[in-house]
């Protein structure tokens, strides 16, 4: 894909759930989406069939993040630390950018949507990412060898998936990026002792 497509896409992604945020879902326009990314309703209507199509982007807006961190980690980091690091600081742009309310949606459309579930999309760069992060844990020892890549990667994605669906049920009362912080330590201690 043309990186002036992926950016012009990207645009409209971050403006629609910054407004979503700012001024809730129901209350920001397709209007007001296409002022605050900058482009036209012809390209908005290009990418997406309206403002309910923006609800399955929050996938998109998490592999953004992920691209990010991958670019600024230390590499020197071991896989557990990178994992502790990733997790933080994702929980916490969830956490003070998204509203719980469209998190809540996002889970519920994934029950019933007849489409690709986006959480569950292989190919995203959350999947590759940890995909070769937990492979190379394996391959140096940090992480036991009694599991595989693909083992580690679905325990690690369903806690997660289960953190965010038990924190969006909880309509956001505890802070999900300190309650993460305090058990995904027990998580990772298992993938190093061996599961």
């Amino acid at each position: 894909m043309p990186k002036k497509r992926r950016s012009t896409k990207s645009r409209i992604i971050k403006a629609a759930w910054t407004l979503f945020y700012k001024s809730g879902y129901e209350q920001t326009t397709v209007d007001e989406i296409i002022a605050a990314s900058k482009t036209s309703k012809g390209t908005f209507y290009h990418y997406f069939k309206g403002k309910e199509a923006l609800l399955n982007t929050l996938s998109y807006l998490f592999d953004e993040k992920y691209e990010e961190l991958a670019g600024i980690v230390d590499p020197n980091l071991s896989a557990y630390d990178k994992l502790l690091f990733f997790n933080h600081e994702l929980f916490y742009m969830i956490e003070t950018s998204i509203d719980v309310n469209l998190v809540a949606s996002l889970y519920s459309s994934q029950l019933v949507t007849k489409d690709k579930r986006s959480l569950l999309e292989n190919k995203r760069y959350y999947f590759t990412w940890l995909t070769e992060t937990i492979t190379a844990a394996i391959e140096s020892g940090e992480f036991n060898a009694t599991s595989t890549t693909q083992e580690l990667l679905k325990i690690y994605a369903m806690y997660e998936r289960a953190l965010l669906y038990d924190w969006a049920l909880s309509k956001g009362k505890y802070s999900l990026t300190e309650y993460s912080d305090k058990l995904l330590p027990h998580v990772l201690d298992q993938f190093v002792e061996g599961i």
